[in-house]
């Protein structure tokens, strides 16, 4: 079998990502049954009026059916996208010493993924930037430039709500900004089909890059090797 330690470490850190999101998906609900349970035994105890109960039990639901859904959609993709950004840049000096380019990508202008992209194309590895996920991946940035700078709310600027309104529309059933409930509660809800969605995107955008690469795409067998 082949084993390239950059395909390797790339795959394995989405697989921790893929991982991850799926713990959290099991364990919020067992969580929530657990922690109501629990309220249910203290206000028996203590003999508690029922609008007593309520009151706190409206607490758990906000905790578990707004905070801890948007959190971990929040934690997905800014994990997704630091292995996107950090692996991308791997590739990029992979490139380098591949076709003993001159320049290294720290002397590509700009950053993040598109100075990756653009020395990948200049080293004549892949175009990503014609890739047919392009789009996808550049969203996945702005959303988590969202997520990190401004805690999932839309922002000030006119150029932050008109990111905000761009990917709203363009997911319309997966990224939904909250309407008249205050400055408090303007975080976005982002769905977790569309976070699989999204690693999966990645997954494969890293198969065409290590195409271009010439390394062998997740794992491959050596032609008439045994077993």
């Amino acid at each position: 079998m082949v084993i390239d330690l950059l395909v390797a470490h790339t795959f394995g850190r989405l697989a921790g990502v893929q991982a991850f999101l799926d713990v959290l998906r099991t364990a919020l609900p067992e969580s929530e049954r657990l922690e109501t349970e629990a309220l249910r035994q203290i206000a028996e105890s203590q003999g508690w009026a029922f609008s007593e109960f309520a009151t706190e039990g409206q607490i758990i639901a906000e905790k578990f059916h707004w905070w801890l859904p948007r959190f971990t959609s929040y934690s997905v993709l800014t994990l997704l996208y630091a292995v996107l950004e950090v692996q991308l840049n791997a590739c990029a000096e992979r490139a380098r010493l591949e076709k003993s380019a001159a320049f290294a990508p720290g002397g590509i202008r700009g950053r993040g993924i598109e100075a990756s992209a653009l020395y990948l194309r200049r080293v004549g590895v892949y175009d990503l930037r014609q890739d047919e996920a392009w789009h996808m991946l550049c969203d996945l940035r702005d959303l988590r430039n969202l997520v990190v700078h401004r805690v999932g709310a839309e922002g000030d600027t006119e150029e932050h709500r008109k990111t905000a309104k761009r990917l709203a529309a363009r997911f319309k059933e997966d990224i939904k900004f909250p309407d008249g409930l205050g400055p408090f509660y303007g975080e976005v809800w982002v769905s977790i089909p569309l976070c699989e969605r999204w690693i999966a995107t990645v997954e494969a955008v890293f198969d065409r890059v290590f195409g271009g690469l010439g390394v062998p795409p997740r794992y491959s067998k050596r032609a008439g090797s045994a077993g």
